[in-house]
């Protein structure tokens, strides 16, 4: 699973970004369609994890990549613009989803959002995708001159650490908010509030990039969402819950947002910038291994009969997003030294 990062982003660069893109979308509406007949839990793991993961790394990538072949002076902006449809629908779906167990029951509600699925990513968005670059007549899988670059090097470790901690959030916010006392109902909305407080973010930070640079931008955004992890330890009420929600909607939704651009930036061969994005996710998606099995371990060692202590879990995700950081800015000196200009 983890290598489909790096084919699917070398599937633009060769040419075979249709039939890639297309069998992704298929395999996403499939493996959801029979999510809706699982039983067991390996069939879930099989229809859920094994082939809606492949079809989303096969969709996805190329979708990203494309974008910043077509753009030289203003990319960071047109991929943080094309990165907010993300935070839409992750308003959208969860609150579709929902409203459609109560009325319809969870296997009809799954079969509607795989037709939804289908009709917005086959039928809308990959009619208008076109490739502007021609392929590449024949490369590697994998860059191995950007693994040569020490500064690509420093940026794959960098975006590693990073994911490790970034999603926690995402999926510990809803309990966290239960563990305050705050209604089921409204702590399912605080990852809408989430999802909500990214847009800003995937839009105005990637402006912002465009002018002083992508990493003068992305570290930033890197350091405060380490730190709004250690801040969340303390937040008790459910006015805080809200705010910290947004910011960090706000922050990690700008790391999503100048991503891409930024591999663009350290990739000035746009022919290969597919592959060079592929492995840049091929490094994120190694966090699946670590992230969320270690958040839950420490969850379950703190949890106590009067429900869950959470400091260990975000202060995990903190020491990996800054640790994160911290690379980036090593790569950052070694690209620029310390000189004030746009990186």
């Amino acid at each position: 699973m983890l290598v489909i990062g790096v084919l699917c982003g070398r599937a633009l660069d060769a040419g075979y970004f249709y039939v890639d893109i297309t069998l992704g979308v298929l395999l996403e509406v499939f493996g959801t369609m029979m999510t809706s007949i699982c039983k067991e839990y390996w069939q879930v793991i099989l229809a859920q994890g094994l082939c809606v993961g492949i079809g989303a790394g096969m969709s996805f990538i190329p979708s990203v990549a494309i974008v910043g072949t077509y753009f030289s002076t203003r990319r960071s902006t047109a991929l943080g613009l094309a990165a907010t449809g993300s935070s839409v629908g992750g308003i959208i779906y969860p609150v579709v989803l929902r409203r459609l167990i109560v009325q319809i029951g969870l296997p009809w509600a799954i079969r509607v959002m795989a037709f939804i699925m289908f009709g917005t990513l086959l039928l809308i968005s990959v009619a208008f995708m076109k490739p502007r670059l021609p392929p590449r007549k024949s490369g590697p899988l994998i860059n191995i001159e950007s693994l040569r670059d020490t500064v690509f090097v420093l940026w794959l470790f960098a975006v590693f650490f990073i994911f490790i901690g970034l999603y926690i959030p995402f999926f510990y916010v809803e309990q966290y908010g239960i563990n305050l006392g705050i209604s089921r109902d409204l702590s399912f909305y605080m990852l809408i509030i989430m999802n909500a407080g990214s847009i800003p973010g995937r839009v105005i930070p990637p402006i912002i990039a465009d002018r002083i640079g992508n990493m003068s931008v992305m570290i930033p955004s890197v350091l405060l969402t380490g730190i709004l992890m250690l801040a969340w330890i303390s937040v008790e009420s459910q006015s805080g819950l809200i705010a910290i929600s947004v910011f960090v909607g706000l922050t990690s939704g700008s790391i999503q947002a100048v991503l891409p651009a930024t591999v663009a930036f350290l990739c000035p061969d746009l022919s290969k910038l597919g592959t060079n994005i592929g492995m840049t996710l091929f490094a994120a998606s190694l966090k699946l291994l670590i992230s969320s099995p270690v958040a839950s371990a420490i969850l379950d060692h703190q949890r106590t009969s009067e429900g869950d202590i959470s400091w260990g879990t975000f202060t995990f995700s903190a020491l990996f997003i800054l640790a994160g950081g911290v690379c980036l800015i090593i790569a950052r000196v070694f690209k620029v030294v310390f000189a004030l200009k746009k990186a």
